[in-house]
């Protein structure tokens, strides 16, 4: 039996689209009616196309009108509406005190972090941005080549560089030259201020933002003997207040030896703390002009001086940098010098905080990749705690399912249901965010303290790095992340089928499953790279506290020289009676002079060549003035040869001669071992040096610098270091009996020490620092990254109670469930940690090529790192697999 031709469908659905739904029913039977008559008269070909032009011909008005409803809906504002979200939000948050509180603790915690590490980096960032036109300023820095191997990568170069390129080069505008910076001793009324400074030419205040409130920048630094002081030194030297300062121009004041007093021309603001540069004192260069000579501004053999330029508007700085290697051959020879080859190049002046791993360095540097690492650790900590929201949002899918159902059959639409889960969402992250501000604040003087940087809130809105611009940026990143984290649980909870829920049959999204999933493994691959990070910063820090620097520094107190005692015949027989009677107090074991000391930046000399060599070119040492008693003092082991002795010293340098070289330099002369060397001759400076000894290497800088070789010859000098052996009983007592011998041998000079093992480890200070935030912040990232998954294993075993309780039924142990429970979660996190082991390997390694000498990075330490990762997540987990594991499963099947 042949079934009857009915309309095609088509037609029909697009009927649907436009027409109104309380007129389809009718419209519908009509057409149908039609049909089936032209169908009996006509045929099904002429029906079907009659049927398809009467479904269009009732695309008119008509058609579209809605039916008016008997019960008009009241008439609600928007903001009622949004303030009723909110109404209900809050109450939900009430209700569930232990998801919100664990919800805006992860949030608070993340959001505190993150603001006080983006303090951190927008300071660091902000390095000498306030001098006007920073983008064109640049520093010249120069490498140095001999015999094809680099021997100093520098700031440090000829006082002649600065003004041949600006003469050379039309781009170049303004530049400025800066000479001898250091610890200078002002002196007024024979009161003795010591603060850091340097002479500069007149050009340095035009140059830099450096505002004076008191004199003319143009002039400050223009005649011999001016000096600019800081408002700090106008304080304590003058007692002078912002009213008194155009009245100390004129005044004088002694500046270390020098035998004309010094006029003051001018008094500027404080450097700011994000200036490279920190000079309280401006002394002008036209002084060492007249002093030194010519040649302080005309030398290309003598690397004493820093030059700044500024290039004009517009200058392709790479391009200028392209013409820098003919302007070496031009106007360097090295063959006058050191035999050397040198390169000079720009560095701009926003690298040189950050991006400086130049000798010679004078200003304030840090580690730029310590500082970005900083960054990605706040981007982290705070994609942690966002994805740490969603997973506890969504844990609590089921018990809001019937929620979602219910609101659904009383006429709430999908965006309803969103926009009350955002408001949710909004309220909490708001929260956080307001608890998280009040929070930064309260703990801002234990950060400060503990990186010892003057950090504030105001970094963060407009003060720091980017100014207005990086405020936005942060504010636009907050609103984003509150918006995009509550995004996905309001669409997720408001998507549920409101028959299935009520039914009972509601059941897990297996694409929810896998975003859930994703954000865990997220969430550890970041905690792996974490720890792994943190554990190995912290061995390396620890090596190199521990690692044996070849000398004993163990209660070494130092002692500055008299350096306002003039010297004459009689200083070395004065520095060695004080030394006798140092010996003569109970607690001092030896002492020392020394003209530099460990953990300081050594004076470079060239041309040294070994007697009797064919090899016409010269080599380059480092040089340190000792006495006969420095590697005693320090225990350096003497491998060949004799110590000095007191005969090889002489107030007339001309006639010393006598030098002891250590193991690299022994080596670099062409000598097999230290038995060969000793007894030899060198020549340098025009004249034949004895070795009378050889000393074991030893680390004269921290362990990012290579072993240097090293030229130790017997001089003294009263601008050096006594060091001063004593025993630990009662170091107080020895600093003070010290202090009084000081006092008697050289009155008039201020008394200044510190222990030797801390002078060394001051270089690294920003290592630690970086060590102590990196760690801190990174457990806080685990300890969120936790918060994390125990919420998503509560939403997991929520879901499971009935087959919990049937397998206790059955005969399931505790341990059983809790390993079937804890199971899934760990194959996330042993997934994370195979993720995030080789990131972490990559990481590592870019941060320990910074040092010289560095910790092997070992399978071990992953294994450990992924421990650690496991257990932590095992803990986690746990605790909701045991309680569900413990719960009467009765219970558990009854709730089902």
């Amino acid at each position: 039996m042949n079934k009857p031709p009915f309309p095609p469908r088509w037609p029909g659905r697009i009927l649907r689209l436009f027409c109104a739904p309380h007129l389809i029913e009718e419209l519908e039977g009509d057409l149908h009616e039609l049909f089936t008559q032209r169908m009996r008269l006509y045929g099904a070909g002429h029906a079907r196309s009659r049927y398809v032009r009467d479904v269009f011909s009732l695309a008119r008005p008509f058609a579209f009108k809605k039916e008016v409803s008997k019960y008009p809906p009241p008439s609600v504002s928007p903001f009622d509406m949004i303030r009723n979200y909110f109404k209900i939000a809050l109450r939900n948050m009430w209700k569930n005190k232990g998801f919100s509180a664990m919800n805006i603790t992860g949030l608070v915690a993340g959001i505190t972090a993150c603001l006080m590490i983006l303090q951190y980096v927008s300071f660091e960032l902000n390095f000498d941005r306030f001098n006007k036109d920073f983008d064109r300023i640049y520093r010249v820095t120069n490498d140095r080549f001999q015999q094809g191997k680099l021997i100093q990568h520098g700031t440090i170069t000829y006082p002649a560089v600065a003004a041949a390129m600006a003469k050379d080069f039309n781009e170049i505008e303004n530049y400025t030259t800066i000479a001898n910076p250091g610890t200078f001793s002002l002196q007024k009324d024979r009161r003795i201020f010591e603060a850091k400074g340097a002479y500069a030419d007149e050009r340095f205040l035009s140059l830099f933002t450096f505002p004076l409130v008191a004199g003319d920048r143009e002039t400050a630094l223009k005649a011999p003997h001016s000096i600019v002081i800081s408002e700090t030194n106008a304080r304590r030297i003058f007692q002078a207040g912002p009213n008194d300062y155009a009245s100390l121009i004129g005044k004088t004041i002694v500046v270390d030896l020098d035998t004309e007093q010094y006029q003051i021309t001018g008094v500027m603001k404080d450097f700011p703390a994000t200036s490279h540069l920190q000079f309280g004192a401006l002394m002008s260069f036209e002084t060492l002009t007249k002093t030194w000579g010519e040649w302080i501004k005309t030398s290309w053999e003598s690397s004493d001086v820093w030059h700044y330029m500024k290039l004009r508007p517009g200058v392709d700085a790479a391009t200028l940098a392209k013409k820098l290697p003919a302007f070496s051959e031009r106007h360097f020879h090295g063959s006058k010098v050191s035999g050397s080859v040198e390169q000079f190049f720009l560095q701009p002046l926003s690298k040189a905080h950050l991006f400086s791993d130049y000798e010679y360095e004078i200003g304030q540097v840090n580690s730029g990749k310590a500082v970005w690492t900083m960054l990605t650790i706040a981007v982290f900590i705070l994609l942690i705690a966002w994805i740490n929201y969603i997973n506890l949002a969504t844990a609590r899918s089921l018990e809001r399912a019937r929620e979602v159902g219910i609101r659904k059959v009383a006429g709430a639409t999908s965006w309803q249901l969103v926009s009350q889960f955002m408001s949710e969402s909004v309220v909490l992250n708001l929260l956080g965010l307001s608890l998280g501000i009040m929070l930064t604040l309260l703990l801002q003087p234990a950060l400060n303290h503990l990186i010892e940087r003057p950090l504030s809130f105001a970094m963060l809105t407009g003060a720091g790095f980017g100014g207005q611009g990086f405020a936005f940026i942060v504010t636009g990143v907050f609103l984003l992340g509150i918006l995009l984290s509550g995004f996905y649980p309001a669409f997720a909870l408001s998507s549920f089928k409101a028959v299935q829920v009520l039914k009972g049959s509601f059941k897990r999204s297996a694409k929810g499953i896998w975003v859930r999933q994703s954000l865990v493994v997220f969430q550890y691959t970041a905690s792996m790279v974490l720890i792994v990070g943190t554990f190995i910063v912290s061995k390396q820090l620890k090596f190199m506290r521990q690692e044996k620097l070849g000398f004993n520094m163990d209660q070494v107190l130092v002692i500055r020289g008299p350096e306002l005692t003039r010297w004459d015949s009689t200083s070395i027989d004065r520095i060695n009676s004080f030394k006798t009677e140092l010996e003569r107090i109970p607690s001092v074991q030896m002492a020392s002079a020394s003209g530099n000391l460990f953990g300081n930046r050594l004076s470079r000399s060239f041309n040294f060549r070994r007697i009797g060599s064919n090899d016409e070119k010269g080599v380059t040492f480092s040089r340190m003035q000792v006495d006969a008693d420095f590697f005693d003092t320090y225990k350096i082991p003497l491998l060949a040869g004799r110590n000095f002795l007191p005969g090889d010293s002489n107030p007339n340098s001309g006639k010393v001669k006598s030098a002891i070289l250590n193991e690299s330099a022994a080596k670099l002369l062409g000598f097999a071992n230290a038995a060969d060397a000793a007894g030899q001759k060198f020549l340098f400076n025009g004249k034949e040096w004895d070795i009378v000894g050889v000393v074991s290497d030893f680390h004269q800088q921290s362990l990012k610098h290579t072993i240097e070789p090293i030229v130790f010859a017997p001089f003294y000098t009263l601008s050096g270091f006594i060091s001063i052996k004593i025993t630990a009983s009662d170091p107080a007592r020895s600093i003070a009996m010290v202090h009084e011998k000081f006092n008697d041998f050289f009155p008039g000079n201020n008394f200044n020490y510190f222990f030797m093992d801390q002078h060394f480890d001051e270089q690294y200070k920003e290592d630690r620092i970086f060590g102590k935030i990196s760690s801190l912040f990174s457990i806080l990232a685990v300890l969120i990254a936790s918060l994390g998954i125990f919420g998503l294993s509560s939403y997991t075993i929520a879901q499971r109670t009935k087959e919990i309780g049937v397998r206790k039924v059955l005969g399931a142990t505790v341990s059983g469930i809790v390993a079937l429970l804890s199971r899934d979660f760990l194959k996330l996190v042993l997934f994370a940690v195979v993720i995030g082991a080789p990131i972490a390997w990559y990481g590592i390694n870019i941060w320990l090529n910074d040092f010289a000498y560095h910790i092997d990075v070992e399978w071990w330490m992953f294994v450990i790192a992924a421990a650690l990762s496991i257990a932590i997540a095992f803990v986690s987990v746990s605790f909701q697999s045991i309680r569900a594991a413990l719960t009467n499963p009765v219970k558990s099947l009854r709730s089902e």
